[in-house]
């Protein structure tokens, strides 16, 4: 039996490449709208908040996420054939959309940026009509699933009502959407119940969408279950006054995630055969669904296993496809849903990762409320810019201010919108700084020495500051060494003496590291003293990362007259 064991472990990753060319991913495509800035009424909260986290959600799960915010009327036509495009050869198709909308003649219609509802004319301009692109769907694929977070109190509609008086009756326009009539094969959830007005919630997301998101990549729970939780969850929330409405005409059955293989983590096994055995049917399955979900779970349910391993490399492959995919995706002004957890799980593996990752951003001022971020992910953001060297204090997951100013240096750094708030062009700077960032402090490295004034006269002169001299240091082990100097204010006086003769520096593993140098630190006059200098480094330093270290006071004349010394420290080689 043995002697089989070792057979099978060495046949089986043969055969584990073999499935990965013969399995193939159901296509699943899903178009996630959120309409948030109306030009005429003002800002909705949440909606776009809704869209990036939901669309998140559904790129773990392996769809093919178009994700778009913010339409005016002729966008929103646009997106849609584009979404009708995308459907073709598709097995489940996916509508989701949060912003205004309102009836008219029993017809839902979901609103445009631009719209601007004059008289009943302007209706089908302003907005596209729900039941238009449920037939999209329903031509296109065998099941469609729509999610309408739309019911909000519209201004707009009140106003046409208003205006109509009562011919907006004989109209059809009232609060909230219209019932719909059952369709083949297609699911359509509603956050509230048809006539009645939803909540924005006060936080981040709506009720609906938060509690969507939540319970959507729940393992092996069919649709029609997963929304009885969503309606459970928002009654309580709203204290029953929000009941989201769900139609369904359905003749198949409907998984976000379906993980019937992967074993509990109690289960033993009778030998390494078997485990793998099971673990490369998780595999498989994992394969069919093509989702980063899917990997993860064989990846935590089969540690140590060659599955578990092919896993691993197909999740980044996944991850990395992702990337490309929000890269193209940029220059379109279409956005590409990746998750903040697989952002988060890219940074993990980038503090120890030497390979490189270009992804295009989304934008700043939407993100960092969408993207589920909880006070775990923030302490891991908060640990990364302190290794990095800026100081966001200490690592307990509030992103108050000292984290905030500490993000806006590294968003700096980077050249990227100087914001204070976490985005994915900031996640995705980290992962890509962390990569690129050796794992020791060997190289070489800039070394300037300034003279400053820290209680000037004029204000606006505080730390300002001279630069006396400049080296070039390598960095070797425990050492320190001078490779090449200039003396700045020996220069201006024609003195080309070496300040860094009597140099000696040593670095311990810690980071912990001693200068010692002479300081010529007058212009019009030769005044030189001996100087030491100690701090230590951050656990990782970026090329182009500039450290500051204050020393000792050269000289005290007065109080608002004295000098004192410091370094700037810059990475720019770590040719050892």
């Amino acid at each position: 039996m043995r002697k089989f064991n070792r057979i099978f472990l060495c046949i089986l990753p043969m055969a584990l490449v073999w499935f990965v060319g013969q399995a193939h991913a159901a296509k699943r495509v899903a178009l996630v709208i959120g309409n948030s800035s109306y030009e005429r009424i003002g800002k909705l909260a949440n909606p776009i908040n809704d869209a990036v986290l939901l669309g998140g959600k559904l790129t773990n799960l392996g769809f093919d996420v178009l994700l778009h915010t913010d339409l005016k009327f002729n966008e929103f036509s646009d997106v849609l054939r584009q979404f009708e495009t995308e459907l073709e050869g598709a097995e489940a198709a996916l509508f989701f959309y949060a912003g205004h909308g309102m009836q008219f003649r029993k017809e839902n219609y979901l609103l445009a940026t631009d719209a601007n509802l004059r008289d009943e004319h302007d209706v089908s301009t302003s907005g596209r009509n729900l039941k238009s692109i449920i037939e999209i769907m329903e031509r296109k694929v065998p099941l469609s699933l729509v999610f309408v977070d739309a019911c909000r109190d519209n201004p707009m509609a009140n106003q046409l009502v208003d205006r109509l008086g009562s011919k907006s009756r004989s109209l059809g326009i009232g609060r909230g959407l219209a019932p719909v009539e059952h369709t083949a094969n297609t699911l359509i959830a509603f956050a509230t119940k048809p006539g009645a007005i939803a909540a924005d919630g006060d936080g981040k997301n709506s009720p609906f969408t938060a509690s969507l998101a939540q319970h959507i990549e729940t393992a092996n729970i069919e649709v029609s279950t997963m929304l009885k939780r969503v309606t459970r969850d928002v009654l309580e929330q709203t204290e029953h006054k929000q009941r989201p409405e769900v139609v369904a005409s359905m003749d198949s059955e409907f998984y976000f995630f379906q993980n019937e293989i992967a074993p509990q983590a109690t289960v033993t096994y009778d030998s390494d055969a078997q485990k793998e055995l099971l673990a490369t049917k998780a595999l498989q399955n994992a394969m069919v669904i093509n989702s980063p979900i899917s990997f993860q779970a064989v990846i935590d349910a089969f540690p140590g296993t060659n599955a578990s391993d092919i896993a691993d490399q197909l999740l980044k492959q996944k991850l990395d496809t992702l990337a490309e995919q929000q890269k193209r995706a940029a220059s379109s002004n279409q956005q590409v849903a990746i998750s903040a957890a697989d952002l988060l799980k890219k940074l993990d593996a980038a503090q120890s990762s030497d390979t490189t990752t270009e992804i295009a951003s989304l934008t700043p001022e939407d993100v960092e409320t969408s993207l589920g971020l909880d006070k775990d992910g923030f302490k891991k953001i908060q640990n990364a810019l302190n290794m990095l060297g800026f100081d966001a204090g200490v690592a307990d997951g509030v992103f108050g201010g000292k984290s905030r100013t500490a993000l806006k240096s590294f968003q700096v750094t980077n050249r990227i919108e100087q914001t204070g708030y976490i985005d994915n062009a900031s996640l995705l700077h980290l992962i890509k700084v962390f990569e690129e960032t050796p794992k020791t402090y060997d190289g070489l490295w800039n070394l300037e020495v300034h003279r400053f004034n820290p209680h000037p006269e004029d204000p606006a002169h505080i730390n300002m500051r001279t630069l006396l001299s400049s080296a070039q240091i390598r960095i070797r082990g425990s050492e320190i060494n001078i490779v090449d100097w200039q003396n700045q204010a020996g220069d201006s006086r024609g003195d080309d003496r070496n300040p860094f003769a009597k140099f000696s520096g040593s670095l311990a593993s810690n980071g912990r590291f001693t200068m010692r140098f002479d300081a010529d630190y007058l212009f019009s006059k030769k005044r030189i003293k001996n100087v030491q200098i100690k701090g230590t480094l951050p656990q990782f330093v970026a090329y182009d990362a500039q450290l500051e270290y204050r020393g000792a006071r050269l000289e005290y004349v007065g109080p608002k007259d004295e000098m004192w010394v410091r370094i700037e420290l810059k990475r720019i080689d770590n040719d050892g």
